[in-house]
This record gives C-alpha cells, structure tokens and sequence, in this order.
C-alpha cells in the first residue's frame, strides 16, 4: 500500500496529509481482485523557494503554489496491474499553479511571474524494462491530459493571457534509460517511441491595465478584467499536431563545469500546424529532424553585466518540411511545399549560444528578459517545390552578435501612469528619434550586427548549376548577400486590422550596411555600401484573411541614405555617387496568397493558347501551385511647403537625391539631383484629394518549365526539353504621380528648381522573366 501510495504521490505533486483512508464502500467499488485507488481532496501545497545551485549560481523559483481552484473538490487516481504492466488512472481536478518570481538569489530583476489554470488527466500504461536490456521504464499506449488551460505571464504588472488552451499527448514504445558507465558518463535517454502531440491555443491577449504589479490581483478566466480595450482581442488562434519519434540524451556538464547537456536527434513526421484568424496559414504535412551531434549545453554564468542563463550548441541541424502549404482559405490553391535545411556550427569566434538575463529594457521595469546572442548558420538552403518543380536558395549563409529584449509595456500617451515609459526629452512618438513605449508586447533590438548571403539558385535538383535570378526579388528588399548593424523595437498588439490578427508598432535603425542588388560568387557586383537605413512604422497590422495574408504598414517613413552606390568590390569597388531616398506613405500594404501565374501568354496577349499563338506569343500553364505577391505603395503628399533656394530636410517626404563629384567623398560637397515631393493620386476629378490606389506591383512566382534557345549555334535553336526556371511574371501599375519640383543643386551656388509640376499617369507595365541556367 504505501509503496504504490508514494509513487502516485511523486507521480502526481500531491500533499502527502491530503491522502483520505477509503472506507468499506468505497473498497468494494474497487474493480478487479487487485489494484488502488486514491482519492485526495485539500489545500495544496505551498514552498517559499525552489533552488536550482550550478557552479555557485543560484536560480530561484520564489512563492510557489499548487492548490485546487475549489478546495472541495478531489482528485481520484487508482493503480492496477494489467498484463504484467502497472496502469495508472488519474482524473484530477481544476488547480491553480503560481510562480510569484523566478530569477536569481539576491538580484531585484526577475524574469517575471506565472500563474497556470488547469487539469490534468492521465492514463498511463508502465512497464518494466526501457529500450536498452531489462533495465529503465517503458510507457505503451498512454495518454497524458492538460485541459481547461489558462497562463498568466506578469512583466511589471502587466498580462500576457494564453486562453483556452489544451494539450494532449499520446505515447506508445516509449522509453526511459540510463546507459554507458564502465567508465563513462552515465546518459538518460529519453526515447520517443511512436509519439503524438495534440496542442490548441484558443486566444492570446494582453491586459496592460493593470500597471501596479504588488497592489492588483490578476483577473482569471471567470472574471476577466476588460478596463483594457485589447483583451477581448487575440493574435489568433494555433493548432498543432505533431507526430515526435527519436531521441533525447541527457548528460550531466555543461558546456564548462557543472550543468546539463541535452542531445537530441528527433524526427518529426506526418504533422499538421495551423495559425487561424479569419483565414488561415496550414501546413498540412509537415516533416523533419532536430540533431545535434555535440549536444545543446545548459548553464548558469555570471560576466561583468550579471548573472545569466546560457543554451549553447557547437552544432545544430534543423531540417523541415512543409508539404500543402495553404495561406487563406482552405479550398485556395496551394503554394507549394516549402523545406528547410538549416546547419549551425561554430567557427572561431562566430558562435551559437543564447544568454538568457532577468529583467528587460531598463526603462521597463525590473521584469523581462534579456537575450544576449551570437549565431553562425552555414551552408543551409530553403527550397520551393510547385508542382513538382523545386527551386533552391542554396549557399545561405548568416551569422551575427547582439542583444534582445522582451517586455510587457505601456504608452504614456493616455497620460503618465504607473509603468508607462514616455521618451527621452524632446522625442515625441511620431519623430524619427523615438525611443519611448507604445501599449503592447516589445521586442527592443540593441545593436545587433551581423549579415547573410547566398550563392544564387539551383532549380531542377539539389547539385544543379548555380544560377542567378535573385536579382527579381530586390523589389521585395530581399537581397542576394546584405550585412548590418540594427537597433530599434517592435511592439505588438492583439487584434488586426479587425477580428484577430496583429497591430504593430516600429522603430528599426540600421547603420554601417551593405546591400547587394546583384553579385557573383566572388563577392563582385552592385551593392549600396555604406548605408544608413532609418524606417518607421505607426498603427501597422496583419491579418490572415480568405484571400491571404494582408500586411498593413500603417503611417510609414523611413530615409535610405546610400553613402556609395559601388560597382565591383563593396568595399572597394568604382563609386557612382551617392543615393538618398525619403519615403512617406499611409495605407501602403503588401499582400500574399497561394498560387503563382497558372496559365499565361507570354510575348504575346490572349487569354487562351490559339489567341497567344496569333498573335505570337508562347502560351505556358504553370500550374495552381505558387505565389502571389502584392505591394501597393501609396505616397503621401509632404504639406510642409517647399522652402526656395534650399532642399527640404524634412524626414515625412517623399524625395530622391542623387548626388555625385564630391570633395573626398564627403556627403553634401557635390552636385545634386533632387526630385522633391512626389506623391500619388487616384487622378479623381470628383475627389482631388483621394489617394488610395498608389503605385502597385504585382507579382506571381513560379517554378516552371520555359523555352529558351542556344545562341551560340546557328539559327538560335530552342534546347530541348524545356528548361526548368524561376519565374516571375510582374506588372507595375498606377493611375498618378505627382513631382512638385525638381531641383539642381550646386555646392556653393545652392539650390535651383528647373522644373515645377510633373505628373505621370495611367501606367501599366507588364514583364515576364524567367531565370534558367546558362549552360
């Protein structure tokens, strides 16, 4: 009795003074000739601290519960023996876990606190004997039940609430073992099996109205606290079902004196992930690894800036793959399948690792988290297959330094309050030189340098030839090779533009980089060296809709400022001259959606293939797999005046400088092109002030077949078959843009407008380009 007694107990985390004797009724109950039941009712348990001691760190749980939600309330658990195996049955109750803090011993700052809602169930099937010889446990056909789930993470005061959340874990051969000795470390192995995880998360909200983190009780799921406008509103809804199989080792060390080595080599098959708001982003077959042939290292660390957690891993392979991508509606077209081969390895002082420190941006509290981190990916890819046809981003190589933080915060725009963070003196939330808070969940970014880059693409296979065809996404600013150093923040809000979804606010600051827009794999191309890129973001939001995904860039502003436009070297290479460009835009969004260009003409116009054909274009179907992408750009109007004699520095304005022959390549000593103030119209002649059309670019990209001919034999001759290719069919479109002035500017004889009052309308460009091998 007591040797079954004491295992539940340990299994299940309850009171050992809550055990209740059953009575003779009760034990008549009990179903078979054998077996135990348990029924426990009672306060809980309560510990003032839990101490996790590493190479004389300490880290500490503070003020931590586990009690029932209704003290008289019962849990039932019963143990029998079925086919030599132990069955254990647990019906437990609603319960409320808290953690008051979690830090280090001795410091203020903490990682904040957690408050869990839930009940677990559990049917579980133990035998003797893990995966390796007669020793270890083994679980068969088991099931383990968290349901009725809500988390509270508290940052100073203020509430992330992970709703009506559930997970459900089925096991079958699974195995726990210890193996080596004989001289070796000992290794816990935990095996698999044949595993599946089943998780939902209903909603996550924010309450950022509570502001006072001793003098406030946090709201539960019965009695929702609603003073604060986003928490009926949610970032959306996830779905998860994940089939696990493999391993995890765990070795006592860390990656120096004492700690835990985890090494993993999990397989992932035949799993599904969703992200639902009013459409949707489904994954529908979703496989892949997760190994590490050195182990990820767990630590406690102190350095000259305090205390911290440290994960790191000398290597790492994330492989995955995502068959019947679908964004919007499930019935829409798919994109295709998407897989990743991601490789991390140490070289040198290019490092993996994580430093984890409590306590956030030091304007927010004593509450967050602060990730110190150092990345090196090497020779990865990410590989598009539609219909059937694969295309690799192969080569991709990235690596970098810098510092993250994650808090909970609040504006002071409402009026000063408890927890709110206003700004540096003379900053206002609408200037470029913003550093305040804004209401929602921020991730500050403080100098984070670093880069990426990639060979170019291979279509058809993994080992096909190099190519280019990068250079078509440069109008995405995705770029073939790009370093930089970053700071800034992103602040998110539950709810898009309506229903679900999220609203975002931005700041980025990227100095000291350089941008490739084509390059050869010698590092030789065109590159904007030297730049400056300053962008900024107000009352953004994104959605998941029917049609796609929807990203709303809100009130935009931003200055590319291009120190050197090089040909050649990026570094040394021929200067054309310097570029700036100052944007400002409102309403200007990029759209995505499942399915590329299906059936064209190409060189040609018909909507179907014998009126291509007439009129001497190619009729080509590439299929319903795919990509469509949209950007809208509409161009605001800078009202501010346009001062004579000088160029506006105004940052809200829309402006193109290009200047050149300056006096040992400093800024502002040479000769400058200005075309100033430009916006677009929607040309109305009922409404002049409309503006909502923009400039518009659209974009279908595919993997497909296409013809191409030698040139170097006579006659041209088309290669036979049809090479595969990246293509792109675009269109660039508008209905106006106005120029209010172009200036030419001389160093020392100023500024002179030599035009006044341009405008372009109705264009419609269409181009279709397909990038294939040369050889």
């Amino acid at each position: 009795m007591s040797h079954y007694g004491l295992l539940c107990l340990c299994l299940l985390g309850s009171p050992l003074m809550a055990m209740q004797m059953l009575d003779d009724e009760s034990l008549a109950g009990v179903s078979g000739q054998g077996g135990i039941s348990v029924e426990i009712s009672g306060g809980g348990w309560a510990a003032q601290s839990v101490d996790y001691n590493q190479d004389g760190q300490i880290l500490r749980m503070e003020a931590l519960s586990n009690r029932p939600v209704d003290p008289a309330s019962s849990s039932l658990t019963t143990l029998d023996v079925v086919d030599e195996q132990l069955h254990i049955v647990h019906q437990g109750r609603a319960s409320e876990l808290n953690v008051g803090a979690f830090g280090f011993a001795g410091s203020d700052n903490s990682f904040g606190a957690l408050r869990l809602f839930y009940t677990l169930g559990a049917s579980l099937l133990v035998r003797g004997g893990g995966a390796v010889g007669d020793s270890g446990l083994g679980l068969n056909d088991s099931q383990l039940s968290l349901q009725a789930m809500t988390l509270y993470y508290r940052d100073n005061g203020f509430d992330l609430i992970v709703r009506d959340a559930s997970l459900e874990a089925y096991v079958d051969q699974a195995a726990l073992d210890v193996i080596g000795g004989d001289g070796h470390d000992s290794v816990l192995r935990l095996g698999f099996g044949n595993s599946r995880l089943v998780a939902h998360i209903g909603a996550i909200n924010l309450d950022l109205a509570q502001g006072d983190p001793e003098g406030v009780e946090l709201v539960t799921p019965d009695n929702p606290d609603t003073r604060y406008a986003d928490f009926p509103r949610s970032f959306g809804q996830f779905d998860m079902d994940m089939r696990l199989g493999g391993s995890i080792d765990i070795v006592a060390g860390g990656a120096t004196g004492e700690g835990l080595r985890f090494i993993p080599d999990v397989t992932i098959s035949d799993s599904l992930f969703q992200y639902k708001d009013d459409g949707l982003l489904r994954a529908e077959n979703l496989s892949g690894l997760l190994r590490s042939q050195s182990g990820v290292t767990l630590d406690l660390d102190e350095d000259g800036r305090g205390r911290y957690v440290q994960l790191a891993f000398q290597d790492l392979k994330l492989n995955a793959s995502l068959g019947g991508l679908i964004i919007g509606n499930p019935s829409n077209q798919k994109i295709g399948s998407l897989a990743l081969d991601l490789n991390f390895q140490d070289q040198g002082a290019r490092q993996n690792w994580f430093k984890l420190r409590p306590g956030g941006d030091p304007n927010s509290g004593l509450q967050g988290i602060t990730a110190d981190v150092s990345w090196n990916m090497v020779s990865s890819s990410v590989s598009l297959t539609d219909n059937g046809n694969s295309m690799w981003f192969s080569g991709l190589r990235t690596h970098g330094v810098g510092q993250l933080t994650l808090d909970l915060t609040r504006s002071c725009a409402g009026g000063v309050s408890t927890g709110c963070y206003a700004g540096s003196v003379d900053t206002q939330p609408g200037s470029g030189g913003y550093d305040g808070h804004f209401d929602g969940l921020r991730l500050g970014l403080k100098n984070v340098s670093g880069g990426y880059s990639f060979d170019g693409l291979r279509v058809g296979g993994a080992d096909a030839p190099l190519q280019g065809g990068t250079e078509l996404l440069v109008l995405l600013e995705i770029f073939p090779a790009y370093d930089f150093t970053l700071n800034g923040q992103l602040t998110l809000r539950p709810g898009g533009a309506s229903g679900d979804g999220v609203r975002y606010n931005a700041d980025f600051f990227v100095t000291d980089a350089n941008a490739a827009i084509t390059v050869d794999e010698t590092g030789r191309g065109l590159w904007l060296a030297g730049t400056r890129y300053d962008m900024h973001f107000r009352d953004g939001s994104l959605d998941v809709t029917q049609a796609g995904v929807q990203l709303s860039k809100g009130t935009y502003w931003s200055t590319l400022d291009v120190h050197d436009v090089r040909w050649g070297d990026r570094a040394a290479g021929q200067s054309l001259g310097r570029i700036v460009l100052r944007r400002y835009e409102q309403g200007s969004t990029l759209s995505l959606s499942s399915g590329g260009a299906g059936a064209l003409c190409v060189g040609g116009s018909g909507s179907n293939a014998s009126a291509c054909a007439a009129s001497g274009g190619r009729w080509e179907d590439r299929g319903n797999e795919g990509l469509t992408a949209g950007l809208k750009n509409v161009f605001v109007r800078d009202a501010s005046g346009n001062p004579a004699g000088s160029v506006s520095n105004s940052e809200k304005r829309n402006q193109l400088i290009i200047e050149t022959d300056r006096v040992n390549g400093v800024d502002g000593t040479g000769a400058q092109l200005v075309v100033d103030n430009f916006y677009t119209s929607d040309a109305n002649p009922g409404d002049a002030s409309a503006n909502s059309y923009g400039v518009r670019v659209d974009l279908n990209l595919d993997v497909a077949p296409t013809s191409v001919c030698n040139k170097s034999t006579s006659g041209c001759p088309p290669v036979s078959p049809d090479p595969l290719g990246f293509a792109v069919n675009g269109r660039v479109h508008f209905k106006e843009i106005n120029i209010d002035r172009i200036q030419n500017v001389h160093p020392s004889g100023g500024a002179v407008t030599s035009m006044y009052g341009i405008k372009l309308q109705n264009a419609d460009i269409r181009a279709n380009l397909t990038a294939t091998p040369m050889n």
